[in-house]
């Protein structure tokens, strides 16, 4: 017998102009633990690594909860600034690396 799914939260905003609303933000990074918008970095792995170089820099913006700066790392590019519209995502982000142990600047 199978069992059900658990019922994922309703994430989406009431309107477009929601998603310039810092509070919807807040709102769905204390309930969602990770979601990636398009595709996981496994997708287009191949793609970055020929035009990112390990002594690149990276700034990743709008952040959220994606596990990208943690594959990018994985991979040697390590100069990396995540910076997001809503304050519980980059908390709940910086809490994630420092937990996976994480060594380098957080903060």
């Amino acid at each position: 017998m199978d069992r059900p799914e658990p019922e994922k939260p309703d994430v989406l905003p009431s309107t477009a102009l929601a998603y310039l609303d810092r509070n919807y933000w807040d709102k769905r990074f204390a309930q969602e633990e990770h979601y990636e918008w398009f595709k996981d970095y496994s997708h287009f792995r191949h793609i970055v690594l020929q035009h990112i170089k390990p002594q690149s820099s990276v700034l990743e913006l709008g952040c959220g909860n994606s596990q990208l700066c943690e594959e990018l790392y994985r991979d040697g590019i390590t100069e990396l600034t995540c910076i997001d519209l809503s304050p519980i995502a980059v908390e709940k982000m910086k809490q994630r690396l420092i937990n996976k142990g994480y060594k380098e600047q957080i903060g």
